[in-house]
């Protein structure tokens, strides 16, 4: 079946990307990047898991539950990576009230 070597290749790149998504800082650009690869990469993803699902065999078994544990591990990095971005997001915000406060009684 072809379509498990491009599922393979698919799954390193959604690996690679979550990787260096998670050594990018927020605030550079690359990581807007990253996010729309990985996006894509997903989206790349999904559609060979649905041909896969279309007809699947008794030997598919196997597979599908790894690329479901696959799966899972990939969801579980995404939402760790993004409670990080939404953290620095809310800190950011933070930290500019604590600024604009400081600069009103320095007005004063």
């Amino acid at each position: 079946m072809q379509t498990l070597p491009e599922l393979e290749k698919l799954n390193h790149s959604i690996s690679q990307t979550l990787v260096e998504l998670d050594k990018v800082p927020a605030e550079n650009e690359v990581a807007d990047e990253l996010v729309l690869n990985l996006h894509e990469l997903v989206g790349q993803r999904q559609i060979l898991l649905d041909v896969l699902l279309t007809f699947p065999k008794a030997e598919d078994r196997t597979v599908l539950e790894s690329q479901l544990a696959l799966t899972q591990k990939f969801e579980q990095q995404a939402s760790r990576l993004l409670l990080h971005r939404q953290e620095l997001l809310q800190l950011g915000r933070k930290s500019k009230r604590q600024i604009n406060i400081y600069k009103s009684i320095g007005a004063k």
